[in-house]
C-alpha cells in the first residue's frame, strides 16, 4: 500500500500543490515570484504557454462553454509569440467543430470525442463535465475496449506548469482517416498525436494493445475481485508472469 500511495497519490497531490502555488502566485504577486518559486524548489523549466493550451482545449469539450472564459482563453494563446493562427472550424461534412491551433512548429487539432462518436456519453455520462477529472485511468480502459478499431493504451507521465510537477496519466492511441491520434478521456478529446505530446510533454512508460488487455481480461482479469486499472497499466508484463506461474488458480490447461 505504502509503494501504491507513493506512485499513484503522493506525486500527483505533491504535484498538483506544485501548480496551484505557482499559479497564485503569479496572479497575486505577479509572474517573477511564480519564478523564482520554480526555481527555488528546483525547476530546469516551466512552461505557462502550453498549460493555457491544456485548459482552453479542456473548456472546449465541456457541454456547457462559458463564452466570455472561453474567448479570453483563446485571446491569450493568440498573444503567445509563436502562435500563427487559432481557429475553430467544422470537421469535413459533420456537424462537429474542432479547434486548431497553429504555432510555428507544431499544430494542435482538438476535437470533442462526445461530438465525433456521440456513443461514447452513453458509456462514459461524465465526459463533459468537471467530473472527468481524475479518472484517465477508468477512461482509457473504457475506451480502449469500447473503441471498435485497434488501439494502444499508452501510461506515462505528463507534466504541468513545470518538470516539478508531473502526473501519471494514461490515454489511448489510434488512427483515424489514416491520421494518429489521441482519445484523452478526461479531456473529453481526440487530438493529433504529435500536437498531444508537445503541449503535455508526453513521456511513455508503457503501451498494452487493446487485442493484449482483451486476452489479459479474460484469462485472467474477470476472475479476481479487485483489478485496478492504473497498477495494470504500469506493471502488467511483471503481473501476467507472476498469473501465468500460478495457471492453475485460474483453471487455465496447458
Amino acid at each position: 500500500m505504502k509503494n501504491y500511495n507513493l506512485l499513484f497519490q503522493e506525486e500527483f497531490c505533491n504535484s498538483q500543490n506544485i501548480d496551484e502555488t505557482f499559479a497564485e502566485l503569479c496572479d497575486k504577486k505577479g509572474l517573477k515570484e511564480g519564478l523564482e518559486y520554480l526555481k527555488k524548489i528546483g525547476a530546469t523549466w516551466y512552461d505557462k504557454e502550453n498549460y493555457e493550451i491544456l485548459y482552453t482545449i479542456a473548456t472546449f469539450t465541456k457541454k456547457d462553454i462559458d463564452e466570455n472564459v472561453f474567448q479570453s482563453l483563446i485571446e491569450r494563446i493568440k498573444s503567445q509569440n509563436d502562435t500563427k493562427e487559432v481557429k475553430i472550424e467544422k470537421v469535413n461534412d459533420k456537424n462537429v467543430s474542432q479547434l486548431i491551433i497553429n504555432k510555428e512548429n507544431i499544430s494542435i487539432i482538438a476535437t470533442p470525442l462526445s461530438k465525433l462518436l456521440p456513443v461514447s456519453l452513453e458509456i462514459c455520462p461524465d465526459l463533459e463535465d468537471d467530473t472527468r477529472v481524475g479518472t484517465c485511468f477508468t477512461k482509457a480502459l473504457t475506451v480502449a475496449r469500447h473503441l471498435g478499431q485497434d488501439n494502444t493504451i499508452v501510461t506515462g507521465y505528463c507534466y504541468g506548469y513545470s518538470d516539478k510537477s508531473r502526473f501519471l496519466h494514461s490515454f489511448v492511441e489510434t488512427t483515424l482517416n489514416g491520421e494518429e491520434v489521441v482519445i484523452d478521456g478526461t479531456l473529453n478529446a481526440i487530438i493529433n498525436k504529435d500536437g498531444y505530446y508537445t503541449f503535455r510533454h508526453i513521456k511513455p512508460l508503457t503501451k498494452i494493445l487493446n487485442q493484449t488487455l482483451q486476452e489479459d481480461m479474460e484469462k485472467y482479469l474477470y476472475k479476481i475481485k479487485e483489478f485496478s486499472p492504473e497498477v495494470y497499466f504500469v506493471f502488467r508484463d511483471e503481473i501476467i508472469r507472476d498469473f501465468e506461474k500460478n495457471d492453475e488458480l485460474f483453471d487455465i490447461k496447458r
